[in-house]
């Protein structure tokens, strides 16, 4: 088994012993980021090809992705897509999640603390949010093991058009119900900024 075995947050709870909790607007406040004029006239094209296109790859590799990199100019990081993440066999935590972010600038292998998991979805978020709760407990341990024991991981799940955020602390999993729609990106990657910057 691996993380995309976990299908249900019934799953994440009876296997992981996660509790869910349903939350809203936890980061509508945060303040938007200050876009570079490149990632502005990449996204013109790319968001639309992403959404016309309309496959899970398409929509990771034109948007996502693209976030990562504009993220990436702001912030001190490394990020990771597609890499292997083998944390727990014994809990099925291992696969390949579609994105690592982590507050190391190290970009050779992937180090603590690992702060952000990312899955992209073509449709349905839903079915997204138990496989990155999954993805968060491994980010959990990983950093334990490593003796980075940060308080707070946080996963993404997107279609690119929409993003939804949820949080992992003291073996609660928060999820935002409100629909953070992409717009131009800046207040998505305010979002992931402020993420980064708390353990900063």
């Amino acid at each position: 088994m691996s993380y995309s075995d976990f299908k249900t947050l019934e799953q994440i709870n009876s296997e992981l012993g996660i509790v869910i909790k349903d939350e809203n607007r936890l980061y509508t406040q945060i303040e938007p980021l200050k876009l570079s004029q490149l990632f502005v006239e990449i996204m013109k094209v790319a968001f639309d090809l992403a959404i016309k296109i309309d496959t899970e790859m398409a929509r990771q590799s034109f948007i996502v992705d693209n976030v990562l990199i504009e993220l990436k100019r702001h912030v001190d990081i490394s990020f990771f897509v597609g890499k292997a993440f083998n944390v727990d066999s014994s809990k099925s935590l291992t696969g390949n999640p579609d994105a690592i972010i982590s507050n190391s600038n190290n970009q050779l292998y992937i180090t603590s603390p690992v702060v952000v998991l990312v899955e992209a979805k073509k449709s349905d978020l839903g079915s997204g949010y138990a496989q990155c709760i999954a993805e968060m407990e491994a980010a959990r341990i990983f950093n334990e093991r490593k003796g980075n024991n940060i308080p707070i991981i946080y996963g993404v799940v997107t279609d690119g058009a929409i993003w939804r955020f949820i949080s992992l602390q003291n073996n609660i999993a928060a999820i935002d119900s409100y629909l953070y729609h992409f717009d131009d990106g800046s207040q998505i990657l305010g979002i992931l900024k402020s993420f980064l910057m708390t353990w900063d």
